[in-house]
């Protein structure tokens, strides 16, 4: 069982150095992140105001005449009550929990108590071996978009899965004017051969060398790929020897999953990340409530060698004052009720529930009956077998087609919104961001918002409008092969 015990320490170790995690002996290989980072993560430094007001806060006979806060009594909250599925209420009642989650947000590393959790919980199933501190975050949208900022600058060129989360692309490296490099995966990852080759390519060329990696390993987002151990100890020694800093965006790493009768792992076994690995402090892992827990609350936490943290830190305060108060004691209190065991429980609830919907359309589109189908009609409509590849998941929320008698499947988008379904054409997903030129097959179905009951409805539609465009081209070769059967009779 996971146990998240670590004392509760940091609230005074931020008052006593603002904006500095705290302070560790040197690891032999430490990453020098003075060479790593850009203009601005070089000039990047604490505000002078929000130093002052963090460095005071909850201190002990202190007359506070030095920041704008509201007066607590004037909040219009005096308590808070959740009522959670599983029947348990958690009343939020105490006085100084209440103000907290109604004034702005004045600790450096986050709300002490969550920080504290985040802070155990990381050591608990990473264990890593080097230097590493936990700051509170707005999500890992905007946690990549500081870490892009501090690390990059413009015209700058950043390592990618060839197919790789959309909004990274088209919200940051795009309009930040960084430029991908694609590295080709599999159903296992990343290919260190094409990683190692991509970048000894960019290197021949004279140019600053990349030294930046993004990469979702687990359900990636779009291809649902999971990237192995052995995979992951040759990129990180690729990484290592090439001075890239690893960012290890893994929202999917709680909905593991395997299709097959095995119950549901909850926090155990959920395999090694690259954090569980890094000696050298060149990893920044982003963890997000958002799967597991709550998307709407825009909460997660950064995990990062203590050079890099205090710069994101910095980036975090001067953009947003922190994370919201709110949503971090809220969170907080249904972590305290629930314990390790309401945890786990939950955990397995969202993997049992990602599993089921994974298995719906698997057993759908291969046309197979399986006992999550007791009532459906299945029929041969829904045999994409026929018309694409795939992999079965394993994690997350995506199933990643590669269509076999379409060259790009934005060809055939106007014809799947009239049959009322909506898949993602995979351009959208290419590293490179969309471009009508680039023809490509792919297209990725999400398994997560749809009902229960729509899932097969939508395989359905999509393997009609398949269907057709398959007999489509069949009746227009055969009417190509007629005329040249014709010509060649004349002559």
């Amino acid at each position: 069982m996971v146990q998240l015990d670590k004392s509760q320490k940091m609230a005074s170790a931020a008052r006593s150095e603002v904006g500095r995690p705290t302070k560790r002996a040197k690891h032999n290989h430490d990453v020098e992140f003075s060479k790593h980072f850009s203009v601005e993560g070089r000039s990047r430094q604490y505000p002078s105001l929000r130093k002052i007001i963090c460095q005071f806060s909850g201190a002990e006979n202190v007359v506070p005449m030095h920041g704008g806060l509201p007066p607590s009594d004037s909040f219009p909250l005096s308590s808070m009550l959740l009522r959670l599925r599983n029947g348990q209420s958690v009343d939020i009642v105490d006085n100084k929990k209440v103000a907290s989650a109604q004034q702005y947000c004045t600790t450096v590393q986050g709300y002490p108590a969550l920080h504290t959790w985040c802070e155990g919980h990381m050591k608990a199933m990473h264990s890593p071996p080097g230097q590493h501190e936990v700051l509170l975050t707005n999500g890992s949208n905007h946690t990549f978009e500081m870490v892009c900022e501090l690390l990059l600058d413009r015209g700058d060129y950043i390592l990618t899965e060839e197919y790789t989360y959309p909004s990274v692309i088209e919200s940051v490296i795009i309009p930040k004017g960084y430029k991908a490099l694609g590295v080709k995966l599999d159903q296992d990852g990343i290919l260190p051969d094409s990683l190692l080759e991509v970048i000894m390519e960019h290197k021949a060329t004279g140019r600053r060398p990349p030294h930046v990696l993004y990469t979702v390993p687990t359900g990636q987002n779009p291809t649902g790929m999971v990237t192995t151990l052995e995979r992951k100890q040759k990129i990180y020694q690729i990484c290592s020897e090439h001075d890239i800093v690893i960012i290890e965006d893994d929202p999917y790493y709680y909905l593991q999953y395997s299709l097959g009768t095995a119950e549901a792992q909850g926090l155990e076994g959920l395999g090694q990340t690259y954090l569980s690995m890094d000696v050298d402090g060149r990893v920044v892992r982003l963890d997000s409530f958002s799967k597991f827990l709550l998307p709407g609350m825009r909460l997660g936490w950064v995990t990062a060698h203590p050079d890099m943290l205090q710069k994101i830190c910095f980036a975090l305060h001067a953009s947003t004052m922190g994370p919201c108060s709110y949503t971090q004691v809220m969170i907080h209190e249904v972590l305290e009720a629930w314990g390790n065991e309401g945890l786990q429980t939950h955990v397995r609830k969202m993997q049992t529930e990602y599993k089921k919907r994974a298995a719906i359309v698997q057993e759908a589109a291969d046309d197979t009956a399986g006992p999550w189908f007791d009532g459906f009609c299945i029929s041969a409509e829904k045999q994409l077998s026929k018309y694409a590849e795939w992999t079965a998941p394993r994690a997350g929320m995506f199933l990643w087609l590669k269509l076999t008698q379409v060259n790009d499947s934005m060809d055939i988008f106007e014809e799947l919104k009239a049959a009322k379904v909506v898949v993602v054409p995979g351009t959208i997903a290419h590293c490179g961001g969309p471009d009508p030129s680039r023809r490509c097959p792919f297209v990725r179905l999400s398994y997560a918002t749809a009902s229960i009951e729509e899932l097969p409805v939508g395989i359905n539609r999509l393997g009609d409008v398949l269907r057709k465009v398959s007999q489509k081209q069949s009746h227009v070769q055969e009417e190509a092969d007629t005329k040249i059967t014709m010509a060649t009779t004349m002559y």
